[in-house]
């Protein structure tokens, strides 16, 4: 079985890539996608969601950008493949999600990490690793077959520690959040997969995402100018896992950078 994550979908470019991405690999046979940044780079809306579900996508899991919406803070509850990070208490949402497909149970956990991710996250989140062990157990009530966690973390030591800590109870562990792809994919001795950051699909020639000229100018300046989501060609960054039908262990992981 093989599994494909694709890393934070950065505005429209981003969406189109994912498009063009999704519709020629045929041989996935399950499809997670982060969605905080696909509404220009702030967010997600109802389209967005639509739009990258349509392209393919099995889960879509988000993370702090889900605040930058606030029509959306009554909305997230009832778009059912949406997995909030679960460790929030400030926002409604799916704490995971749940996806029958070809046979198999998916389970999806997003979390958020507790260092560096600003003032508003900080104070109205619980301990990601106690609620990851909930959201688990949980989970493996319902009977499912594969658990992947989208820990959207600042922190590379954080992402880390979930990885080990999780190494017996889930599938995979990935990171989100800083939208630069690292170089540390492995299968840990347990069989599950794990890398810190699957990056960004989203404009080449920008900062993260957004507008050259406005990051340079923030950092100059120190001064707070408008976020302005670039458009122009986007890279591809994402996973791939490929899993022993009848262990459930993965037996590759490849990272995608395109």
């Amino acid at each position: 079985m093989k599994v494909l994550i694709v890393g934070d979908i950065v505005g429209r470019a981003g969406l189109n890539r994912l498009g063009a991405e999704l519709r020629t690999r045929k041989d996935i046979d399950f499809c997670i996608v982060n969605g905080e940044n696909s509404a220009s780079g702030r967010g997600i809306r109802d389209k967005e969601y639509n739009e990258i579900l349509g392209y393919g996508a099995d889960v879509i899991t988000m993370g702090n950008h889900m605040y930058y919406r606030k029509e959306m803070a009554s909305e997230y509850a009832k778009l059912e493949k949406l997995a909030i990070p679960a460790n929030i208490t400030n926002l409604n949402g799916n704490k995971h999600v749940i996806v029958e497909k070809n046979g198999k149970k998916f389970g999806v956990i997003n979390l958020i990490g507790s260092f560096a991710m600003g003032e508003i996250i900080e104070k109205n989140i619980t301990n990601p690793f106690v609620m990851a062990d909930e959201q688990i157990k949980l989970l493996k009530a319902e009977n499912v077959d594969y658990i992947f966690i989208d820990f959207h973390a600042e922190a590379t030591a954080e992402k880390i520690a979930m990885g080990y800590y999780l190494k017996n109870k889930v599938n995979a562990v990935y990171g989100t959040h800083t939208h630069v792809q690292t170089a540390d994919e492995k299968i840990l001795d347990t069989g599950m997969a794990y890398i810190t950051d699957v990056g960004m699909t989203g404009p080449k020639d920008s900062v993260l995402g957004l507008k050259t000229e406005i990051a340079i100018a923030r950092f100059t300046t120190g001064h707070y100018l408008h976020y302005e989501c670039s458009q122009n060609e986007a890279m591809f960054n994402a996973i791939e896992i490929e899993f022993d039908d009848n262990t459930k262990k993965a037996i590759s992981i490849k990272r995608i950078n395109e």
